[in-house]
């Protein structure tokens, strides 16, 4: 019975846990991106709303308004034209209880059919012998192994995205970013693109909210380290090892501390307050109360 009872409060401290790092992490409402590109492509800014949605919710530094709540309020506010008015989604922001608002427009949606392009140029140049007659052979593999990837399209995504503090109205980044990729047709194609994009967004997003911390405690090859889930920290990240070293003078005065670089390691395991680091590779010379960043 005992041990039931010990189980019961170890789950319920756990579930408890989990819900004041959930608490502690900033609120992002997502406002449907705009499409202003020249293209035609249906549901690109649709799929990059998306992307960005799964970007910031597994940064592990925010979490998301739920679309449904958002389309809810949406509603009942009769709003419109979000995507575009910057003041709007701020206000919306607020009512949703988010921290900050992401807007952002796609500003270049395009699509490339490579097939019949790469066809023509690889029979114009390939299977020719020296003497300028056609070798049946290659000519005939060429042209295979281009049907088979006959209908690959190449999408690009170019997109602005601006990320507002909604308590003072300030942009706490504004910046462009862009995706490419190959898919088996336009639809495959752009929604790789988007996800490409959103990737090179949520870097963006971490280097904007940089994390520092220190090294407490080595036990054999753990490296434990004095920040967890809500510093953002996620499992596989790199962060770099660095020492303070000797004061940096200047007419007399002390203005920064040298640093001396270590290595890397590598987040093995994330908790509340604490997470564990493996040493890419064997260095000796780590130490407690080193500096470790991203």
């Amino acid at each position: 019975m005992k041990k039931f009872f010990s189980a019961v409060i170890a789950m319920t401290l756990i579930f408890c846990l989990s819900i004041s790092v959930e608490a502690a992490k900033k609120v992002v409402a997502v406002m449907p991106l705009e499409n202003i590109s020249n293209s035609g492509a249906k549901n690109v800014a649709e799929i990059m709303t998306e992307q960005l949605t799964v970007a910031i919710q597994n940064s592990g530094q925010y979490t998301v308004v739920e679309r449904l709540q958002m389309g809810t309020i949406l509603r009942e506010q009769g709003f419109q034209n979000i995507a575009v008015d910057p003041a709007q989604a701020v206000e919306i922001g607020k009512l949703m209880g988010a921290n900050y608002s992401l807007l952002g427009k796609v500003t270049l949606a395009s699509a490339t059919d490579n097939s019949a392009g790469n066809l023509l140029g690889a029979l114009a140049t390939v299977g020719i012998t020296s003497g300028g007659e056609l070798d049946g052979s290659k000519a005939l593999a060429v042209l295979a192994g281009m049907l088979n990837n006959q209908g690959a399209v190449t999408g690009n995504i170019d997109l602005d995205v601006r990320f507002v503090d909604n308590e003072t109205g300030e942009i706490v980044f504004a910046k462009s970013f862009s995706g490419k990729s190959n898919g088996t047709n336009e639809e495959t194609a752009f929604s790789g693109a988007c996800k490409e994009a959103a990737e090179n967004f949520l870097r963006e997003l971490q280097t904007a909210n940089p994390f520092s911390g220190r090294i407490a405690e080595i036990v054999g090859s753990d490296i434990y380290i004095d920040q967890g889930f809500t510093s953002g920290l996620r499992q596989g990240e790199k962060l770099f090892v660095s020492r303070e070293g000797d004061p940096i003078v200047v007419n007399g005065k002390i203005v920064g501390v040298k640093t001396i670089s270590i290595c890397t390691v590598t987040v093995v395991e994330v908790n509340a307050e604490y997470s564990i680091c493996r040493a890419d590779g064997v260095n000796p010379l780590i130490q407690k109360g080193d500096i470790v960043k991203r």
